[in-house]
């Protein structure tokens, strides 16, 4: 049966009776999916939106906190001793507070040559998405959930392996689902590429041809006023027509690269910036007409960065990650003919949120860099480790806050305070150790502050304390009905 109801997911927390501020819903309060709206980790902060400060405990999980504006969503585990079994949880917070609205379960354990990477604990990888009153999850053994939005409650469920033929991917699914044009768009791999559900029932509204699975998430592109949903899996690049699921092109892979991880960064004229294992470099493709019929060219490639298995992020001219061939080095890319134009060592598999004029970084170490690129690297505006613990994702924007995550807890840094001259408000219940020190614009600080030397001074700042209203996640609470 390929869908069903989900009575065995047991909410273990709610606490919706508990008077919370509910902060209004603002288009900069919006981040129903990975990489937000347009899935390009591209933002405008809110300046003149209310800032949120807290921070919170928090399990493990390499998915983004994703938002509709009332509700923070976010995945995490409770691993079982050995790891490789426990217990994947679904949170909604209040993103005034941190507080936990309700929380829901489920228990998984690793399938059959699945296995955890870096030696981690089973833990869900894919961010959720939310959209008209449903947020949807997918786990590490590939459970597809779709949950109220408001209360928690399961609405329909069903096993990508066990009900749509998926391969089990090694290191657990980490695609992210998409919502666009009425259909929820799920990369499975194995007997479909990709699978188009009906959000509200569940129900399969069509599947594309077979492909072997990878990691990269789905994205919509509008080409030439027709949408083409792009998918990049282990050996092809595929555009599929998002009415029917049928191919319009494809795109052979040199190698097959299990670890393709960045989504494709489509443009509206055509072209695809492309890059993972299975591309040993980067590439930026075109979309094109040949004989009457859709055809993808190259337009440039070069293999002296290949960003692999963390995000990125552009502007008008550049496209800014962590390659994982190039060392310790953030870098960036010009998009007119892949030159390297920058790069910063020190970011140890950093991601990245682009915010106008300046990027956001954030690395592996929890480390969150404010700055812009220049010819000798990034040129920080301000340092600090809002929260401790490793950091696999980028941080979420929510009005004039920024939602950051790591395997320990969870924190919402004011953008305000990413500045030279930080002071930490004195009622956000926040701790913050402010000190002035001198950075160099080719090497970044490390948290043990063994720093370079150069002529620019700025800030550092980290966490000391955290607030004491946030709870434990997995401590039990009193039902809210009683």
């Amino acid at each position: 049966m390929t869908i069903s109801p989900t009575p065995a997911c047991r909410m273990i927390r709610s606490v919706v009776a508990v008077l919370t501020l509910t902060l209004p819903a603002t288009a900069a309060d919006t981040w129903p999916q990975y990489g937000g709206p347009r899935g390009d980790f591209r933002t405008a902060i809110d300046t003149d939106a209310k800032p949120i400060t807290w921070s919170r405990p928090f399990g493990p999980g390499k998915g983004q906190v994703v938002s509709d504006g009332t509700r923070l969503y976010v995945t995490s585990a409770k691993p079982d001793t050995g790891g490789k079994s426990g217990t994947e949880l679904t949170t909604a917070l209040d993103p005034a507070t941190g507080r936990t609205l309700w929380e829901e379960s489920v228990s998984v354990a690793m399938l059959p040559k699945q296995e955890s990477f870096g030696g981690d604990p089973i833990q869900p990888l894919a961010t959720p998405a939310v959209a008209d009153g449903i947020v949807y999850t997918i786990g590490f053994t590939g459970l597809l959930h779709a949950r109220d939005a408001a209360t928690g409650k399961g609405i329909w469920q069903t096993d990508l392996v066990k009900d749509h033929g998926a391969k089990p991917v090694q290191f657990g699914f980490a695609a992210s689902p998409v919502i666009a044009d009425g259909r929820l768009l799920v990369a499975v791999g194995g007997t479909y590429a990709l699978i188009a559900f009906d959000p509200k029932t569940g129900v399969k509204k069509w599947a594309t041809e077979p492909s072997e699975p990878a990691y990269a998430t789905p994205v919509v592109a509008p080409f030439d006023g027709a949408k083409t949903v792009i998918v990049q899996t282990r050996d092809v690049l595929f555009g599929f027509d998002p009415a029917d699921g049928k191919t319009r092109w494809s795109y052979a892979l040199p190698t097959k690269g299990l670890t393709n991880v960045p989504t494709p960064i489509a443009f509206p004229d055509g072209r695809l910036l492309v890059s993972g294992q299975g591309w040993g470099g980067t590439r930026m493709l075109k979309v094109t007409t040949k004989d009457g019929k859709p055809a993808v060219i190259e337009v440039w490639a070069q293999k002296k960065v290949q960003f692999f298995y963390t995000n990125w992020a552009c502007d008008a001219d550049s496209v800014y990650g962590f390659p994982a061939n190039a060392g310790k080095r953030f870098a960036a890319v010009k998009l007119a003919d892949g030159e390297v134009i920058s790069q910063d060592v020190g970011q140890t598999d950093a991601n990245v949120l682009s915010l106008g004029k300046d990027l956001l970084v954030i690395r592996g170490d929890g480390l969150l860099t404010r700055g812009t690129m220049t010819a000798d690297g990034i040129d920080a505006v301000a340092k600090g480790l809002p929260n401790p613990g490793r950091a696999w994702t980028a941080p979420t924007p929510f009005g004039g806050s920024l939602i950051v995550r790591s395997n320990l807890s969870l924190a919402a840094v004011p953008l305000s305070t990413l500045t030279a001259d930080f002071k930490a408000p004195a009622d956000s219940g926040v701790v913050l150790r402010s000190c002035h020190v001198r950075l160099s614009r080719s090497a970044l600080m490390s948290p043990d502050a063994r720093l370079g030397t150069n002529r620019i001074s700025r800030t550092v700042w980290r966490m000391t304390s955290a607030p004491p209203t946030a709870p434990d996640p997995h401590a039990s609470a009193p039902d809210a009905a009683t």
